[in-house]
């Protein structure tokens, strides 16, 4: 009689826990790339190199896969650790220290998890691990992991975890949606004050063409060009928390790049509110804001201003437009209607695919 496969192997359950954990880190790859490339390109490259070692455990029993594994797993809790702890020590997010989300502590307990397994079967004997083969105990807990990624892809916690400060960046909806629910139900005269309000930021935007004609009227740079946002421009002569919603003076007017002939692609507003409530704006798109719990106060040629904390618009903590962060709440929401940069996810989406 042939022996059974057991059904329960700690090979199986180590093989599930390393590709768990690389499941997590392939899933903020591309999210953390928007705001540095670098370190996008580093989680998904951890995430690669983990699946592939999870996969190797189920096929090799040498030494040398188990060890490189636990380097694998090591590095980026190290990274973790001195990232959380002391903060990063150079690139865009230099000097800022994130505080430890949940998303980070499961991917420190997963690979802890896994180290403490391999580790003490190592120095037990590697008998313990059970036979290296494709079998039910060994593939069937990778087959758990990997039905699991699509709907934790879709979850508010990998979309907070996918940007360095997580719930500060929340958006109110998909950006799937371009309008909002309430604009469905919109009055034949309520479309008139909305078609209104849109003719006048319309005209606004298309009053100053081109990045260099916004330079020259005094408009300044918010930091560097944004995925999904291109480069945001702003009137360092106007405090926004002090005015009321206007079409016809955003807080920022957005271009396709960051060079001076780059045509302006759309609008950007912001408003202050004591509350996360937010405040009237175009007719029927309330909930098209989208909120930032922190802003970015800059001392502009006529007193201070204040902008959304919006990586990597305004940098981490805001030091890329040399302003100091403060923790007040403010609303974001964007406008394409540009003619010709009309945006297919809706006219208040908060990203365009084509920037």
């Amino acid at each position: 009689m042939s022996e059974r496969s057991p059904v329960f192997s700690l090979r199986g359950l180590i093989v599930a826990l390393v590709a768990g954990s690389a499941a997590l880190h392939l899933l903020i790859g591309a999210g953390r790339a928007h705001g540095w490339a670098l370190e996008g390109a580093g989680l998904a490259a951890v995430g690669v190199v983990q699946m592939t070692l999870a996969v190797a455990l189920v096929f090799s029993a040498r030494r040398a896969v188990a060890l490189t594994t636990i380097a694998a797993l090591a590095l980026p809790i190290v990274a973790l650790a001195i990232t959380r702890t002391a903060g990063y020590s150079f690139g865009p997010y230099d000097g800022f220290t994130p505080a430890v989300s949940s998303y980070d502590g499961a991917v420190i307990a997963l690979g802890l998890a896994a180290l403490s397994l391999i580790g003490g079967s190592l120095l037990a004997g590697p008998h313990l691990l059970g036979a290296a083969a494709p079998r039910f105990d060994t593939l069937a807990p990778l087959a758990v992991v990997l039905a699991a990624v699509p709907g934790l892809a879709v979850t508010s916690w990998v979309d907070n975890a996918s940007n360095v400060e997580g719930k500060a960046h929340t958006h109110g909806m998909s950006m799937n949606t371009g309008v909002g629910a309430a604009a469905q139900q919109l009055t034949l005269e309520q479309r008139d004050d909305l078609a209104a309000q849109v003719n006048a930021a319309r005209e606004f935007a298309l009053s100053v063409p081109t990045l260099a004609d916004a330079l020259a009227a005094g408009w300044v740079k918010a930091g560097a060009p944004a995925v999904g946002g291109g480069q945001m421009v702003v009137d360092p002569t106007v405090d926004h928390r002090e005015l009321t919603f206007d079409p016809a003076r955003p807080l920022g007017l957005l271009f396709a790049s960051g060079d001076d002939d780059a045509p302006v692609v759309g609008l950007e507003y912001a408003a202050w509110s004591e509350t996360a409530t937010p405040p009237p704006a175009f007719v029927g798109q309330d909930l098209m804001w989208h909120l930032h719990t922190g802003t970015c106060v800059v001392n502009g040629p006529s007193g201070d201003y204040a902008m959304p904390v919006d990586e990597p618009l305004t940098g981490v903590g805001c030091a890329g437009v040399d302003g100091e962060r403060i923790d007040v709440v403010s609303f974001m929401m964007r406008a394409w209607v540009v003619p010709g940069w009309e945006n297919p996810y809706g006219a208040f989406a908060h990203d365009h695919p084509a920037l």
